[in-house]
């Protein structure tokens, strides 16, 4: 599960940069709290595309690194 939901982030992300959590607890049917939030930044972080994760008050907001 936290797979998908990781994927589904960075497909989003790379046409917004800012991901709502309504749109990711509408997707997977859960609700976000501090410590689920705290670990998909987490994951996040662990993604070799990506240059900066952070938790806004309407959701992510992820930056790649550019080519």
């Amino acid at each position: 599960m936290e797979e998908k939901i990781l994927n589904f982030i960075l497909e989003c992300a790379k046409v917004q940069k800012l991901v709502p959590f309504s749109l990711i607890e509408e997707e997977f049917n859960l609700i976000l709290d501090e410590a689920l939030k705290s670990v998909i930044t987490d994951a996040l972080w662990d993604n070799d595309t990506i240059s900066d994760v952070t938790i806004g008050t309407d959701g992510f907001t992820v930056t790649f690194f550019e080519n």
